[in-house]
């Protein structure tokens, strides 16, 4: 069986990704290579889930955590080939199937924390290049509002197509992975 065959289809991804524990347990795991212990999962994700530092969740809390993890969360992961878990040791880590899941995640995160960003900065320097040119500050004199106004649209256009460009290449993407 070839590799793109036993790939994960966005279906499953999302499937897996649908409930909010199992989120946080693949979040979890990804920061630790070695694996983590079911116990230590469950204290973790308690204290996500309650706000709370680790070291303050109850018993009570981590006991509903574990339990939910060790009945329902842990054997569909692992069903799906996205974690290992050592009944024995405890242990759970990440397979290679988990990027398939966890790739959308970061995909989420990069484009929400990279492009409201990039406008406001150019919001922020297009209002002070514009400001600067109104009042005829030294360096700016030279310029004339309806110039720099002109540039700051041209600006926004061309990171506007950026965007776009972006967007579709990524949902390609998504398409083309989920045609395997």
């Amino acid at each position: 069986m070839s590799e793109e065959k036993d790939r994960l289809s966005p279906d499953q991804a999302f499937d897996i990704l649908s409930n909010q524990r199992r989120r946080y347990a693949l979040h979890y795991l990804s920061d630790q290579p070695e694996g983590e212990k079911l116990q230590e999962l469950a204290r973790q994700l308690a204290a996500w889930e309650n706000e709370i530092a680790a070291e303050e969740v109850s018993k009570k809390q981590q006991k509903r955590v574990y339990v939910s993890l060790y009945q329902t969360h842990i054997p569909k992961l692992e069903a799906e080939g996205v974690v290992d878990y050592d009944s024995e040791s405890g242990l759970i880590t990440l397979t290679g199937h988990a990027d398939d899941v966890t790739t959308y995640l970061q995909d989420d995160e990069d484009r929400s924390d990279q492009w409201h960003r990039y406008y406001l900065a150019l919001v922020v320097a297009g209002t002070v290049v514009f400001t600067a040119t109104v009042l005829e500050l030294p360096v700016f004199a030279a310029l004339t509002p309806t110039i720099v106004g002109l540039t700051i649209l041209f600006a926004f256009g061309v990171l506007t197509v950026q965007y776009f460009l972006v967007r579709r290449r990524e949902s390609q993407g998504v398409s083309r992975s989920s045609e395997h």
